[in-house]
């Protein structure tokens, strides 16, 4: 019977570590780009504009990956739907493919929309600073595609508040992993308590 819980033990710890391992590997190694072109990431994004950073604020602060808003004041649209003051959120930090702008801009803005929320970017998607030679090519592409070129944004504001973090899985999961932990070191102790 002893050999029987330890065996048990083993197994638990084992699927413990896996399992904490796996979460945290898989929140570090998250971002990965594979090097699109500005033609690939214009074709990809739903919205392409230009704009100046505004504010920036991160929801939680406590992992890479939690959201956050930036606020751009958009000077010029050159794919979809944009407002004068566009949300867009990303992860916090480039480690989970969020967002790195240094400064208030100007920027070129690749992002996806969602629905009734802030559009959404991250750091493989094509957005980064206004360098002419970029800001000529994607006016090209925009005129290639028959979109108006340096569009006035729409009036207004959109996506600039940030909502409530989703559900984490991967911190339920770390808990659970220490919970097993616990318990499979617990089951040991019992077990050589019986021997002795």
């Amino acid at each position: 019977m002893p050999r029987t819980t330890t065996l048990v033990a083993v197994v638990l710890a084992a699927v413990a570590l896996v399992l904490t391992g796996w979460v945290l590997a898989t929140r570090a190694s998250a971002c990965s780009c594979a090097g699109l072109a500005t033609p690939e990431q214009f074709e990809r994004a739903d919205v392409v504009f230009a704009g100046h950073l505004v504010s920036r604020e991160v929801n939680g602060g406590a992992s890479s990956s939690d959201p956050a808003l930036h606020v751009f004041a958009v000077d010029a649209v050159f794919k979809g739907t944009a407002h004068a003051r566009q949300g867009v959120v990303s992860a916090a930090s480039g480690a989970s493919c969020g967002l790195e702008l240094a400064g208030d801009g100007p920027f070129l803005v690749f992002a996806g929309e969602q629905d009734g929320g802030p559009h959404r970017a991250d750091l493989c998607g094509g957005t980064a600073p206004a360098a002419p030679e970029l800001v000529a090519e994607v006016r090209a592409l925009s005129a290639a595609e028959g979109a108006a070129v340096a569009v006035d944004p729409l009036p207004g504001a959109a996506g600039t508040e940030l909502r409530s973090a989703p559900q984490r899985w991967a911190g339920v999961l770390v808990v659970g992993g220490a919970g097993l932990a616990l318990l499979t070191g617990l089951l040991v102790r019992r077990s050589r308590r019986r021997r002795g």
